[in-house]
C-alpha cells in the first residue's frame, strides 16, 4: 500500500462517519467543567482581560495610538476596545502552573481557562 493510497483510505474513513456521530462528539467537548459533586450552574469562568474603566480609555488610546504611529505615520487607527489583564486570572494560573510543575518538573504547561464557583450568600454556621 502506497502514500497516496493510505491516505485516500484514510480521507475516504473520515467522509463516511455519519452526521450524528460527528455532532455528538462535538457535543461531547462542549460539556460543562468538572464540578467536584457541584451543580454545574454554579461555576463561572474567570476571563483572562477585563476592561479598563471609561475614565481611563483616553490615555491607553494616546499610548496605543503613539506606539502606532512611531511605526507608520501615514496610518489610521481605530481603538475598539481596552482591556487590562485579569489579576485574579493571572494569580490562579501561576499558581496552578507552579503546583503543576513541582508534579511533573520536564513538563511545560498553558493554562486555557479558569473557572470558579459563585459565591452563594450566608449559608455556612460563621
Amino acid at each position: 500500500m502506497g502514500l497516496c493510497s493510505w491516505l485516500r483510505e484514510r480521507f475516504r474513513r473520515t467522509d463516511d462517519v455519519p452526521a450524528e456521530a460527528s455532532a455528538a462528539r462535538a457535543g461531547a467537548r462542549a460539556e460543562e467543567p468538572e464540578t467536584f459533586g457541584c451543580s454545574a450552574g454554579s461555576w463561572v469562568e474567570v476571563p483572562p482581560f477585563v476592561e479598563v474603566d471609561p475614565k481611563d480609555h483616553a490615555a491607553a488610546c494616546v499610548v496605543a495610538s503613539a506606539i502606532a504611529a512611531g511605526d507608520r505615520p501615514e496610518s489610521t487607527m481605530v481603538v475598539r476596545r481596552v482591556s487590562i489583564a485579569n489579576d485574579e486570572h493571572r494569580r490562579v494560573a501561576c499558581v496552578a502552573t507552579a503546583i503543576a510543575a513541582g508534579a511533573y518538573e520536564m513538563s511545560s504547561f498553558k493554562v486555557k481557562k479558569i473557572y470558579k464557583q459563585m459565591e452563594r450568600g450566608s449559608e455556612h454556621a460563621a
